[in-house]
């Protein structure tokens, strides 16, 4: 059995069961660190089968709280004893989202009726109330997010890329040297708006009166986004998983919620077996086009061209969605609360279903059936994660005697709506 172990957001190992114990007995680990022995789950050194851990380690509730998980395997371990069980045992709690295609389609058709009458200045507010209507309607154990933007301070960084846009615009017909002066001034600053754009997110996004935020460095973004950018080229897409991952990692991993912060440890090894998988998977769309071809035109004549382009695209988005929805669930799966852990079980096959039926409903509805869309797309996204944790009351009480400290100035001034 090979152990990763993740301690002060550093990862170590692999190691051996036995190894493990005499680095625990030694003190290089603390018990409450994290291990992953499975490959994909991410649990309590304290939880991995066969780790000597003395056993009145388990009987102090100072120990319980900071182990929050101990207690999943009680009947794998029968010799343990654990305090405060029912309180301390982790519990499946599904998120549930309760809004519908008609309800939204009544704030949409608002938001692009003022937003058209007032220039575009009601974006803004049109933003806030659509964000704040999918957070309202997903909640977790009875209570429900909600979203806290002044739509003001929206309005002013809007403006201010209206202007951006409007300028490269102009000048793109007039003088199209500057308009790419423009833009190549622009393209360097993606790193810090993609952080100033995180941040905003988290800290207008609340659950239980408790705001979440967003610590990553500008530095470290530059590092990720530019630096991984030049390496996947300079290596000819090798390192373009690795990237993937290194992104993942950044955006979970530097989420807070109170004053707890997140941890997230995607493998890239992962990553590459998805990357390989989905290269197996664009060769045999090759060869199956290669027959289909010669099969095709002799049968369908002039539309064989039709047919062949429409699988070729039907089979990129295949691709795609396996893609997508591989890494994204094991990202899911590799973040963490302190006591708090997420699973992500999206399917590959409901996931193309799901995105061919809004292609349809768009294209025979000319764009009207957005609103169901949107709908489909959050009901679908939130029925498939999972929170695992103990009593969530008692983790909240916690957070809020140690927030004191949340009154930091929103001043953020973008929101790109980067989804994690």
């Amino acid at each position: 059995m090979k152990i990763y172990i993740a301690k002060d957001r550093v990862r170590h190992g692999p190691y051996g069961l036995s190894e493990l114990n005499v680095k625990v007995a030694r003190g290089d680990f603390e018990t409450t660190d994290f291990a992953c022995f499975d490959g994909k789950n991410w649990v309590s050194i304290s939880d991995v089968p066969g780790i000597d851990i003395p056993t009145d380690h388990f009987q102090t509730p100072e120990n319980n709280v900071e182990n929050p998980v101990a207690g999943v395997l009680t009947s794998r371990f029968p010799k343990r004893k654990f305090s405060d069980e029912k309180s301390q045992t982790p519990t499946v709690r599904e998120l549930l989202f309760t809004g519908t295609g008609s309800e939204f389609a009544r704030i949409w058709i608002t938001n692009l009726l003022l937003t058209v009458c007032t220039l575009g200045i009601y974006s803004a507010w049109a933003k806030v109330r659509s964000i704040h209507y999918f957070y309202g309607n997903t909640s977790l154990d009875g209570s429900s997010f909600s979203f806290v933007a002044n739509p003001v301070t929206i309005l002013k960084g809007r403006i201010i890329a209206f202007a951006l846009f409007g300028a490269y615009t102009f000048f793109q017909t007039v003088e199209p040297v500057v308009s790419l002066i423009l833009m190549l001034a622009v393209f360097p600053l993606i790193p810090l708006l993609v952080v100033r754009s995180m941040r905003f997110r988290m800290q207008n996004t609340e659950y239980r009166g408790l705001k979440f935020n967003f610590t990553g460095s500008v530095g470290h973004a530059y590092s990720i986004f530019f630096g991984g950018v030049i390496l996947t080229y300079v290596t000819l897409g090798i390192l373009f998983p690795w990237w993937e991952c290194q992104k993942k990692q950044y955006l979970l991993g530097n989420l807070r919620y109170g004053n707890r912060r997140f941890e997230s440890f995607p493998r890239s090894g992962t990553f590459y077996k998805c990357a390989g998988i989905c290269i197996l998977m664009g060769i045999g769309t090759m060869v199956l086009m290669s027959v289909l071809s010669f099969a095709a035109i002799p049968l369908l004549g002039e539309y064989a061209v039709m047919a062949i382009v429409f699988f070729l695209y039907l089979s990129m988005g295949v691709t795609w969605a396996y893609w997508h929805v591989s890494t994204t669930n094991h990202a899911m799966d590799s973040t963490n609360l302190p006591g708090v852990y997420f699973r992500s079980r999206m399917k590959t096959p409901d996931f193309v279903a799901l995105w061919v039926v809004n292609i349809i409903l768009l294209v025979f509805t000319v764009g009207l059936a957005t609103p169901w869309v949107m709908v489909r797309n959050a009901r679908y996204r939130i029925s498939c994660t999972q929170v695992i944790a103990g009593e969530l009351d008692s983790f909240i009480a916690g957070q809020i005697e140690n927030t004191s400290a949340l009154g930091e100035e929103l001043g953020e001034t973008i929101d790109l709506g980067i989804g994690i």
